[in-house]
């Protein structure tokens, strides 16, 4: 199985951590998007999209590149977010745009990042800590899910 996951991560890089424990199982490639633009996925079995949350949405990077991406149809993907707040909708949301983008989506992860991004900044952030070596063994857990 060929893998990748495309992640945007920025501020404490909580997402790069998670996208490269599940790469380690996978044996996936990894691209920042923050860096660079992958727009032909088609050779890949499985495509991961890995995205911290801000104000409720994923990275500008991640929003463009799906906007532009091109997908093979039937391919199957899943999706992660890092987000300071406790709430895993995010990673569903992410899942959906797989799916509309006509992805077979076969799963979602996410687990809580640091976060000093805006007005946590004024009381030293949410999710210190996060993620931590649990969070990154169940992203390694939910990797081999994916087998």
């Amino acid at each position: 199985m060929k893998a990748v996951i495309l992640y945007a991560s920025s501020h404490h890089g909580n997402t790069k951590k998670v996208a490269e424990a599940m790469a380690e199982v996978l044996g996936a490639e990894l691209v920042d998007l923050t860096q660079e633009q992958k727009a032909d996925l088609s050779d890949f079995d499985l495509v991961g999209i890995a995205s911290g949350i801000y104000f409720g949405k994923v990275h500008n990077a991640m929003q463009t590149f799906l906007e532009r991406a091109v997908f093979r149809e039937g391919q199957r993907a899943f999706a992660v977010c890092t987000c300071g707040a406790n709430n895993g909708d995010y990673a569903k949301r992410m899942a959906d745009m797989l799916e509309g983008k006509g992805l077979t989506c076969v799963g979602s992860f996410w687990c809580r990042g640091f976060d000093t991004f805006g007005p946590f900044k004024l009381v030293g952030g949410l999710a210190k800590g996060h993620p931590d070596r649990s969070d990154l063994e169940k992203a390694k857990e939910f990797a081999r899910g994916l087998m």
